[in-house]
């Protein structure tokens, strides 16, 4: 059985966290026992993280833009921040992997540690309710969000390739759709595309446009 605790949060249900740290590829090779992986939790800490860090910068950026938010939420909560927060909670070295993803170097994973930091906190949730799911971000990411704070805003097209590149995703590409307006005016309608994902953008420059599909992506994304 794991150690109950993580990052100052105890579970009262230790097999929450059991599940919270359980891989896929473990349970392949374990058909006879009756437990989950994490994915489901996964999906929950998602939700939570997004609106916590959401929340806090909504009130400490009352000039943001609904885009700028997005942009800074997107790079508070993408795959190479939060599977640090995970390697630095020891949960790459906690967790149940299958031999075969244990020793193609799965503890090391960008987008393992930043599904087990999800999961986790999802079992937070389920264990303690919002509040100290809510704690729980804002302790464990106290310095991530301190770091960030003191670093200029990055750009939408900056923010979507780091967005991008920790879920395992090919690098965003722009291309030019449509453009308007007369030789010193022109109007340009950039389409960005993430795998199967795509948004379009508007703007009075190549680069204008690719920033306004890159924010478009990421408000979809976020």
């Amino acid at each position: 059985m794991a150690d109950e605790e993580v990052g100052g949060y105890r579970f009262r249900d230790p097999t929450l966290l059991v599940t919270a740290l359980t891989h896929s590829s473990y349970l392949h090779e374990h058909p006879e026992q009756e437990i989950e992986d994490f994915e489901r939790l996964e999906f929950l800490g998602d939700a939570v993280v997004d609106l916590v860090i959401g929340e806090l910068l909504y009130v400490n950026h009352p000039e943001a833009t609904e885009g700028e938010l997005t942009a800074m939420r997107a790079q508070l909560v993408s795959g190479p921040p939060l599977s640090q927060l995970a390697q630095g909670l020891g949960l790459p070295a906690r967790a149940r992997l299958g031999r075969g993803e244990a020793e193609t170097g799965g503890r090391h994973r960008v987008g393992l540690g930043a599904s087990l930091y999800e999961s986790v906190l999802g079992a937070v949730y389920v264990d303690g309710g919002f509040e100290p799911a809510r704690e729980f971000v804002l302790r464990t990411m106290r310095d991530t969000i301190v770091a960030a704070a003191e670093q200029p805003r990055r750009s939408p097209k900056t923010v979507l390739q780091e967005w991008a590149q920790g879920k395992g995703l090919p690098l965003p590409s722009y291309d030019v759709t449509a453009t308007s307006g007369p030789e010193h005016a022109r109007e340009f309608v950039v389409e960005v595309t993430v795998g199967d994902l795509s948004a379009r953008g508007e703007g009075r420059s190549k680069r204008e446009a690719q920033e306004a599909a890159a924010m478009a992506l990421l408000e979809v994304v976020g």
